[in-house]
């Protein structure tokens, strides 16, 4: 679900006031699942001057000093009120993030509530451990999204600029990702792109999956080629 709200970053009292939003709906959410908040606010508003005059409770080891440590300050100080809002109110919420992004106006407030898969637990603990919670503060997501863009356009197109070289045909290629024949270098890498984008960042037994993946293709489709060659001679 998804709820607007116009209030600002900068009032510390933003828990109530998100919370007051959803509670008309609380009782459409079960209290057995569990849940992911994510709490978006205008991304300019890290360039406002009131940022330099966040002054919110800090742990022990927590500085005050710089505009960075301000911004993380005041979303780590929103964010944590505003999970434990949710919480007094018995969701289970798991995933809890706040995010700058670029909405429509500098006093509006996004709140998305969804439901959080969770891995189950093995037999052994499955009536003594929590569900480990996850709070993410990310003061730009477009910065992140165009970071985490470029990083994988660097990791993927190493890895097709090594499967072009051992292949060497652009037709096969196609085949092997399962598009139109092409010769356009550009529309054979955004296929692999999409296709692959998930080889860029994650984890071994993910990569291996993935990599078999494409390797079984490959061989499909040589295979092919080389039975269709053999015929004709």
């Amino acid at each position: 679900m998804e709820y607007i709200l116009r209030a600002g970053l900068f009032d510390y009292e933003l828990a109530d006031k998100v919370i007051n939003v959803v509670l008309p709906d609380i009782n459409q959410f079960e209290k057995e699942l569990h849940y992911k908040i994510a709490i978006s606010f205008h991304v300019d508003l890290l360039n406002d001057p009131r940022m330099d005059l966040v002054d919110v409770p800090l742990k022990k080891w927590e500085r005050n000093d710089s505009r960075k440590d301000k911004i993380y300050n005041l979303l780590g100080f929103q964010i944590n009120r505003i999970d434990q809002a949710f919480c007094n109110n018995e969701l289970q919420i798991i995933d809890a993030s706040i995010q700058g992004e670029q909405l429509e106006a500098p006093d509006m407030i996004k709140i998305k509530i969804e439901k959080k898969e969770v891995d189950a637990d093995p037999p052994r603990k499955k009536n003594k451990s929590k569900p480990f919670k996850i709070t993410n503060v990310i003061p730009s997501l477009p910065f992140t999204q165009e970071t985490t863009s470029k990083l994988a356009n660097e990791r993927l197109s190493r890895i097709y600029n090594d499967l072009m070289k051992a292949i060497r045909d652009k037709k096969i290629m196609s085949e092997i990702l399962e598009i139109e024949a092409t010769e356009d270098d550009k529309e054979l890498y955004n296929a692999f792109f999409k296709q692959y984008w998930d080889l860029w960042l994650c984890t071994d037994d993910q990569r291996k999956t993935i990599v078999n993946k494409l390797i079984e293709r490959t061989e499909i489709v040589f295979n092919k080629h080389l039975e269709k060659d053999n015929s004709g001679k």
